[in-house]
């Protein structure tokens, strides 16, 4: 099997572009002030985006370290992982800081709970569809995100 090299490239492009989406967030809301749910998604969204990207595009530094595409996949899944288990702790602190209540969806929940199974399988069986699929659960996170945020924006007129 080969490195599907297009569809990292695609991933890691979807990854910045999301993260860049939070400026386009910003500009929505040019007035008034942010309420700490949408700060605490804002960062979310940028976070991951960028996260994403790196991920996206370390399979192949890590294929030649490894030497080995499976062996590449391995490392990157369980990278994955890591990143995924720091992060949701760290946001659960972070959520648990906040004088705001942030519910958190069951959308999120299973998001969080399929990138986990994804990046497990990919760290495990070291294949390109499980990395393909982790890829997608992990640009999923920030997506939600970003809708949870537009659905707390009101027009300048509805204020």
């Amino acid at each position: 099997m080969t490195t599907d090299v297009g569809f990292l490239y695609a991933m890691a492009g979807v990854s910045m572009s999301v993260a860049s989406i939070a400026g386009l967030v910003v500009a929505f809301r040019r007035t008034g002030t942010w309420a700490a749910h949408d700060l605490y998604r804002l960062r979310q969204i940028v976070e991951w985006g960028f996260a994403n990207a790196v991920l996206a595009l370390s399979v192949f530094p890590f294929a030649g370290v490894t030497g080995s595409e499976a062996a590449a996949l391995r490392v990157a899944g369980a990278v994955a992982l890591a990143y995924l288990i720091v992060n949701v702790v760290l946001l659960l602190r972070r959520r648990g800081a906040m004088r705001a209540s942030v519910p958190v969806t069951p959308y999120v929940v299973l998001v969080d709970v399929s990138a986990i199974m994804l990046t497990t399988a990919s760290a495990i069986l070291g294949t390109m569809t499980a990395w393909e699929l982790a890829l997608i659960a992990l640009v999923l996170r920030p997506m939600i995100a970003f809708v949870w945020v537009l659905s707390t924006l009101r027009s300048e007129t509805d204020a």
